[in-house]
């Protein structure tokens, strides 16, 4: 993430920078009907990939060292080439579902993310049109600052080098929140797996991390609170790549975003963009609450709800 995608696997390198102060403008009304009136049809196809967030030190202590805790509730891994074990010196980890995951840093992170950085993946995919490095996203309209900047990650698995994927994303200049949008390469898992693969899958990519037998399976909702100005941004990158707006409540859009749903509210009132909540799918029912530190994971029959409010409330603001 420019850091753009500074954290991946350790990948995502850092989109520009540090938290900034957010506008005092009021978010501006995002016309739906107008722009899928007046632009085209023909998209990339969207999926979601991963999030990640910057813990502080006590909530990624806990999350990382409390073994009843992650034993049961899904697979974590310390990310490529090997997707080895975590252990007490791991600085960022990922915790694995059947077709996305979750990447949670702490705050000695090898990035150098501040705590409460965060950023939304999603993947691409052109109708009949296989992974080269010249892809480029198909938006409903072209010739605008969203997708705009590109970025083609490489990652070394074993003796050699390949390339993973070609991400893409808006110029967003002094945010918090960062969302990039990649084209991911099937001969990747060529070289991390020994067999072909004609398509990339994110379930062939985390086949061998997932655990079907834990409760984490996937996520089905994130709740965005954002600037205005990054409020826009997110809501136009959506608009642009054909996603249905579901629900508007006031000014709190809820987006469906490939396989999962987006909700976005602006705030005047913070300075940084944050994901406030996700909301997961569980293998099976389980009925509990874990605090881990200033992170609360509250699983109600077959739903999981993770809120970091108290992560800005006690450390950013």
């Amino acid at each position: 993430m420019l850091r753009l995608l500074g954290i991946l696997s350790g990948i995502l390198i850092g989109l520009l920078s540090c938290l900034g102060k957010g506008s005092e403008t009021a978010p501006s009304k995002i016309d739906y009907e107008k722009v899928d009136a007046l632009f085209g049809h023909d998209v990339s196809q969207l999926l979601f990939d991963h999030l990640y967030v910057v813990l502080d030190s006590v909530s990624y202590a806990q999350l990382t060292q409390r073994d009843s805790w992650g034993n049961t509730y899904g697979a974590m891994d310390k990310g490529l080439p090997d997707f080895a074990a975590i252990d007490k010196r791991t600085t960022s980890c990922y915790l694995r579902g059947h077709k996305h995951y979750i990447e949670l840093l702490g705050p000695d992170n090898t990035y150098q993310e501040p705590i409460g950085k965060s950023g939304v993946g999603f993947s691409l995919q052109n109708s009949r049109e296989h992974f080269h490095l010249g892809v480029e996203p198909k938006l409903k309209q072209s010739g605008t600052p969203y997708l705009s900047i590109s970025e083609t990650v490489d990652m070394p698995v074993g003796k050699q080098e390949a390339t993973w994927f070609k991400a893409f994303y808006s110029p967003s200049e002094d945010t918090a929140l960062h969302t990039w949008y990649a084209f991911y390469n099937p001969a990747f898992l060529d070289s991390l797996y020994p067999e072909k693969h004609p398509d990339y899958s994110r379930e062939a990519f985390l086949r061998k991390s997932y655990k079907e037998e834990q409760l984490f399976e996937g996520i089905k909702n994130i709740s965005l609170e954002c600037t205005p100005k990054d409020y826009e941004r997110i809501a136009q990158e959506m608009r642009h790549l054909g996603c249905n707006l579901l629900k508007k409540e006031g000014q709190t859009l809820t987006i469906a975003s490939g396989d999962v749903t987006i909700t976005i509210t602006p705030s005047n009132a913070i300075a940084y963009s944050r994901i406030l909540k996700i909301e997961c799918r569980l293998n099976t029912i389980d009925h509990s609450i874990t605090y881990l530190g200033n992170l609360i994971i509250s699983n109600q029959g077959t739903e999981s709800v993770w809120d970091f409010e108290g992560l800005y409330k006690n450390n950013i603001e």
